[in-house]
């Protein structure tokens, strides 16, 4: 039994008013996925997403927005049943990811201008600058992304709702 079935197994257990249904990639590496809906409903109030090498996607969809990808992410089981508990309690909503600039995505890190030049092998004056541009190179973004101690991915989303991250 992996962990997303596990976490099925909890939420049944806990919630008598819930049925749930687990959707297996069809090729190695593609993300499971478990629907969550109340007893006779049909559309799903909660999706979650798994991926073993990524962690928990969690969603709450409207009609137009299957696909699109999670709106928050959770390193493990226990943080996403918690979460995942909390909005079929509440009936609550799950929040999208907010686009930042490159300086509130530094500031959230708790870092400073020196501090991220110093990681990054850049000068000071090139964060500045960097952070006050609308375009910037994708080799360049990575790099002070890295410097962060993050990675960079990139996703394209279309029209229909899926959605494909591009290797940079």
């Amino acid at each position: 039994m992996n962990q997303i079935e596990r976490l099925r197994d909890d939420l049944t257990r806990q919630f008598r008013d819930i049925e749930t249904e687990i959707d297996a990639p069809d090729e190695a590496g593609d993300p499971w996925f478990l629907d969550i809906r109340r007893a006779g409903n049909g559309a799903p109030i909660i999706v979650v997403e798994w991926r073993p090498d990524r962690g928990f996607g969690v969603s709450t969809p409207r009609d137009d927005e299957y696909g699109a990808g999670p709106d928050e992410t959770y390193p493990n089981a226990r943080t996403a049943l918690d979460r995942v508990v909390g909005l079929i309690v509440s009936g609550g909503e799950t929040s999208p990811p907010v686009a930042v600039r490159l300086a509130e995505l530094r500031q959230a890190r708790g870092l400073s201008q020196e501090q991220l030049a110093e990681r990054s092998g850049v000068h000071q004056a090139s964060i500045s600058r960097l952070e006050s541009r609308d375009d910037i190179l994708i080799s360049t973004l990575r790099k002070i992304v890295n410097a962060m101690g993050a990675t960079l991915s990139i996703r394209a989303l279309f029209p229909d709702g899926s959605h494909r991250e591009i290797s940079v």
